[in-house]
């Protein structure tokens, strides 16, 4: 069996905004009856102001799964490195390593949403003009 890894790209905007998202070395494992698997493995990216991310990749190659953490959206059996960081800057200034933070934690709530926001992607609910 081959892994394929998601691409992580970033256009050049030739803005000179603030970094608004770090996210460094973030490796996401998860539990399962036939014991550990890898889902990310060291994955760092960043975000400017004014900048679009893409991150593309096959099938099962870890895209849901980093966006999700954005957000700490995960399943229950997941693991986040302890070496993993997303640290965001928020619209005060100051800067908060959602790593760190736990489902429920107030912190949290007023970000997702607030400030970081996810579009699912379902295809059977996305509009087709065909």
């Amino acid at each position: 069996m081959t892994s394929t890894a998601a691409t992580v790209g970033q256009a050049d905007t030739g803005t000179d905004g603030k970094t608004i998202l770090d996210v460094e070395n973030l490796s996401i494992d998860f539990m399962t009856d036939e014991g550990r698997i890898t889902a990310v493995q060291d994955i760092s990216f960043s975000l400017r102001e004014g900048e679009t991310l893409g991150i593309v990749g096959e099938s099962g190659s870890g895209k849901s799964v980093t966006t999700r953490a954005l957000i700490r959206l995960l399943a229950s059996n997941a693991i986040v490195d302890d070496r993993s960081r997303i640290e965001l800057t928020r619209r005060d200034g100051s800067r908060v390593d959602i790593c760190g933070l736990t489902p429920g934690d107030r912190t949290l709530n007023q970000i997702r949403g607030g400030e970081i926001s996810m579009i699912f992607q379902e295809p059977m609910a996305s509009f087709s003009p065909l």
